[in-house]
């Protein structure tokens, strides 16, 4: 028996009724990804901090450093909000968080520079917020860096020495990806895709809960003419087409929007987001099998949302997690498309670089093919005493 592509149309057809009859999954699957799609990246709208506060304590009162005073508050991530008369001041400053961290300049900087001494230059910052106080250490070595080099660059200029003997070794430090170092586009294209995978989930779980909850999985096999695979196909067809505009609609008009690179083989990207959208319709279905209730599927899946993105590996390398934790990342479809998508859209890849999760993909969308077929049967067979083969002969499209 040829499947024929004429009966999905009624399948999708009741599907689209199905959805626009219910205002919570209308909301899921039509409302949320548009609005979280801009919402979320436009937190990340300037990528960057820029001008964090910092304090200065000068107890040196040179004209060296307030040469440094003035480096510092010229560098874009940082602003020189006030000076200190002492340490103590300036902690104060920075336990009410007016400042997120104090530059101390020592009596003797200027003396023992002059003298070709060594002297140090104390920074204390708020490391309790972690990725501000990392951008504040690197434009504060920037700065003390590049003052360090011109004061080198003096010295042996005025003991009539050329001046590239003072810097013999110099780093070139090229930044191949994220150039600018911003956390937008870091994290931007992992919500976008946060976003895709979880309305998509709970979208279709709860459509396929409503099924059971209302007891019309049996009207949806017999309007698939007795076909298990029409069934599937027909219900997971209005999602895929309806997803798949999502998501050219959020790596091309939004990336765009957000100013987020994308590099890399095209056709990978869409041959991945296909598989990948498959693979989460199938686990979608298998997972709202064991609900008979839509609310119940709701208020389980709306909760996997940080899970699910923190299993990925994107903001946490999966090598630092648990062997368990890492094992469990494996069956999420989100762990090799994640992977694979920082490739393509940040680091130019191709096939060749992408093709493992590839294949773990279609391991995942293959078993969770079999197993919601599995499923099927046997809801069918308990709840209708409906027999069902659970493997038909290979379908012929």
């Amino acid at each position: 028996m040829k499947l024929k592509w004429q009966l999905w149309t009624p399948i999708i057809r009741r599907e689209a009724k199905l959805i626009s009859r219910d205002i919570n999954i209308l909301a899921v699957v039509l409302i949320a990804p548009l609005i979280y799609g801009l919402f979320y990246p436009s937190v990340y709208w300037h990528k960057g901090e820029q001008d964090v506060p910092v304090v200065v304590v000068d107890t040196d009162h040179s004209a060296l450093s307030r040469t440094l005073i003035r480096s510092l508050d010229a560098h874009r991530l940082v602003a020189v909000q006030s000076e200190a008369a002492d340490y103590g001041q300036a902690k104060a400053q920075l336990e009410t968080g007016a400042v997120q961290g104090i530059v101390y300049i020592p009596s003797d900087f200027s003396k023992k520079i002059k003298k070709g001494q060594g002297v140090s230059l104390k920074i204390f910052l708020n490391t309790s917020r972690f990725l501000v106080s990392n951008d504040m250490n690197l434009a504060i070595n920037e700065v003390v860096a590049t003052l360090n080099a011109g004061i080198r660059i003096n010295y042996f200029k005025s003991q009539g020495l050329p001046a590239q003997k003072a810097l013999p070794l110099q780093t070139e430090v090229r930044t191949l990806f994220n150039p600018a170092l911003t956390y937008g586009d870091f994290l931007i294209p992992g919500l976008l895709v946060l976003i895709l995978q979880q309305t998509l989930l709970i979208g279709l779980a709860e459509s396929f809960a409503k099924e059971r909850e209302e007891h019309t999985i049996k009207q949806l096999f017999e309007l698939a003419g007795h076909r298990m695979d029409v069934a599937l196909a027909g219900k997971a067809a209005f999602y895929l087409a309806l997803f798949g505009a999502y998501s050219a609609l959020f790596y091309g008009a939004f990336f765009s929007l957000f100013h987020i690179p994308l590099h890399g083989n095209l056709w990978a990207l869409t041959a991945l987001t296909v598989l990948f959208l498959i693979t989460v319709i199938y686990i979608s279905l298998l997972i709202s099998s064991f609900f008979k209730r839509k609310i119940v599927a709701l208020q389980f899946l709306v909760f996997t949302s940080y899970p699910v993105f923190l299993l990925s590996g994107y903001s946490w390398p999966l090598s630092a997690m648990p062997g368990w934790l890492r094992v469990a990342a494996q069956l999420l479809p989100g762990t090799p498309y994640l992977n694979a998508f920082v490739r393509i859209t940040q680091m130019g890849a191709g096939w060749g670089a992408v093709w493992p999760q590839f294949l773990h993909l279609a391991a995942l969308a293959f078993t969770g093919f079999i197993l919601i077929r599995w499923r099927l049967y046997r809801l069918l067979k308990k709840e209708y005493g409906v027999e069902v083969k659970v493997f038909e002969r290979a379908l012929q499209v």
